[in-house]
């Protein structure tokens, strides 16, 4: 398949509207959706000042927001206390002695921290990081697989007001010494290492190199994931770092535009750091958490390690605000067998999962007896994010781990006739949070296979042609009209060029169909989708510039499985694995060419 959106269109788009039998009950006609998400956005302020509602102020905001895009600030004047409106909200209730996290390893330990004694860990860390100077404002860098201590560090952090950025272990040392040189870190937390099909990763080597490169001066502290090895002058121990004298650590009541969380994003021209302020994503993370059907007596699984946004969005923050039980498992989808998170599903009684359609994808090429063994009878509704889904992988999804093995209402097991749904659903880091998809506990028309929902309310979606003009049913960009809560506080230039004629532009083409249902087909500019991933291609160019001095031509292509993946062309003495070799240690093993070609010319 090319990179034409045109025969992606095809490939995607078909007249089938599904409704689940378990969805039977609760989907809306088109044209009820059309009247609530119509009035959603005729007044989007309104809107989303009444959502806001649902979280407690310390001080209620005096302006719902100011300014013009892209610089628009939500909540004006307002007081939040975050940590109490992630965790401290769920003290003398139900919640508190349930589950807040399950962790399991790849070798199949396991571990379970209640809501109390999650608090009880932040409270510890926090308290080590006061103690270690870190105040309000200043940064927490995070390069670590998905750990329990992960999340207490990241929720440490929003207790004291200290924004955070959580790095995808993917990523090279060059590339994690670039994030650790634009925040400033005053901590670097990371793990020992960490196993990937029985082989150690060894993460704190990576850190090693990266504080070497950017000259970080302040302490990094090492989760004891793989053991301790010995430690450098700079460096302690998570245990050490945390036993230490400790007190209670007061919440810190932050202004509606507080940085709360920042992440690097992959434009053309490089990597660059967007931030997101408290107050608006803390309403808009945890409305649209409640809306794709996340409750508190819900068991959840995502596959997204909270270096991405949907992880930090849908991991770190909006679970534990419904307060559900959040399952992290820090390993290999195949490690020991392709049948590893159907298991997990199974053994922890899950309810939602959220993955990618790049892994769903995967996942159809192998045995479906792999799935159909396996009892997944408490999932209410699979998630997927990060590229489109076409429909032979969500008819897949849909029949082999959408159907349980007792009958409901339509579903027939033996007919794999599926039973709950499939949904789809978009996102971007600068809009913190998914902006389109049919929504479990809220707006559900039929779905659509292949399309990524319908627009979420209260955000305003369009497609527009290359003279700016908006069209439907004709393929154009895919932007949002009007401001949203989560709207970056601090943004590259990047970022800023993307508003105009007061559209945000997404960078992704876009097809919206008659009925209202939205298509995402590939990105306009260089960047790449590789797996879910966003891909800057500049990035790469910079590095091998930089480092090995040479000139590179780079391509995207079309891949069955991962979706688009990169060829790379250059000019030089040096050969094609060195090249590769060098990607894969400074930037990163996601961003690794399919083919390295050594151009003559």
């Amino acid at each position: 398949m090319s990179l034409n959106p045109h025969d992606l269109l095809r490939a995607l788009a078909t007249s089938e509207r599904i409704t689940p039998p378990s969805m039977k009950w609760k989907t809306v006609t088109p044209s009820e959706y059309r009247r609530i998400y119509e009035e959603s956005i005729k007044d989007p302020y309104s809107f989303w000042s009444r959502v806001a509602r649902g979280l407690k102020w310390s001080k209620p905001w005096s302006i719902v927001a100011e300014g013009s895009p892209p610089g628009v600030n939500w909540f004006v004047d307002g007081l939040i206390n975050p940590y109490y409106n992630i965790i401290g909200k769920h003290r003398d209730t139900f919640v508190w002695s349930k589950p807040a996290i399950i962790w399991e390893g790849e070798e199949g330990d396991a571990r379970v921290l209640t809501y109390s004694e999650l608090d009880t860990l932040v409270n510890r860390v926090s308290s080590a990081l006061v103690n270690n100077g870190v105040k309000p404002g200043d940064w927490v860098l995070i390069y670590s697989p998905p750990l329990i201590e992960v999340i207490a560090t990241a929720l440490a952090s929003v207790k004291i007001g200290a924004p955070f950025e959580t790095v995808f272990t993917g990523f090279g040392y060059y590339e994690l010494a670039r994030r650790i040189r634009d925040v400033q870190p005053r901590v670097v937390f990371t793990a020992s290492g960490f196993p990937r099909r029985g082989k150690t990763i060894d993460t704190l080597s990576t850190v090693r190199k990266a504080v070497e490169a950017s000259g970080f001066k302040g302490r990094v502290v090492v989760y004891e994931r793989m053991g301790l090895p010995a430690l450098r002058e700079s460096e302690e121990g998570f245990m050490d770092f945390i036993k230490r004298e400790h007190s209670v650590v007061s919440d810190f009541n932050a202004p509606s535009n507080h940085p709360l969380f920042g992440l690097h994003v992959g434009y053309s021209s490089d990597y660059r750091l967007v931030v997101h302020g408290t107050g608006g994503f803390l309403v808009q993370v945890y409305a649209t958490s409640r809306w794709i059907g996340l409750r508190p007596r819900d068991t959840y699984y995502c596959t997204v390690w909270p270096g991405w946004i949907t992880g930090v969005s849908y991991v770190v923050f909006g679970p534990l605000m419904i307060g559900s039980t959040i399952v992290l498992y820090d390993g290999g989808p195949d490690y020991p067998s392709w049948d590893r998170w159907w298991r997990i599903i199974e053994d922890y009684s899950v309810t939602l999962f959220l993955t990618t359609s790049s892994a769903l994808r995967l996942l159809s090429k192998r045995s479906s007896d792999l799935v159909s063994t396996r009892r997944l009878d408490t999932l209410r509704a699979i998630l997927v994010t990060a590229e489109p889904l076409d429909p032979e992988t969500w008819w897949w999804t849909y029949r082999f781990a959408g159907t349980s093995k007792t009958p409901l209402i339509e579903s027939i097991p033996d007919k794999l006739s599926g039973r709950i749904p499939v949904v789809n659903l978009y996102i971007q880091t600068e809009t913190g949070t998914f902006i389109t998809g049919n929504l479990v506990n809220y707006t559900f028309p039929p779905i659509a296979p292949g399309s990524a929902g319908t627009p979420i309310p209260g955000f305003d979606i369009r497609v527009v042609d290359s003279s700016g003009l908006e069209v439907v049913e004709v393929i154009g960009e895919l932007v949002v009209k009007n401001p949203w809560p989560s709207m970056p506080i601090k943004y590259p230039a990047e970022y800023s060029e993307k508003w105009k004629s007061g559209y945000y532009r997404t960078g992704d083409y876009g097809y919206i169909s008659s009925d209202g249902y939205v298509y995402i087909l590939g990105r306009l500019d260089n960047v790449a989708k590789i797996s879910g991933y966003r891909i800057s291609p500049g990035a790469i160019e910079n590095t091998l510039r930089e480092t090995l001095k040479i000139d590179v031509k780079i391509y995207r292509v079309r891949d069955i499985e991962r979706f688009e993946a990169l060829v790379l062309e250059y000019r030089g003495s040096i050969n094609p694995d060195e090249v590769k070799s060098a990607i894969r240690t400074m930037i990163g093993a996601i961003s690794e060419p399919r083919e390295v070609i050594k151009s003559n010319a």
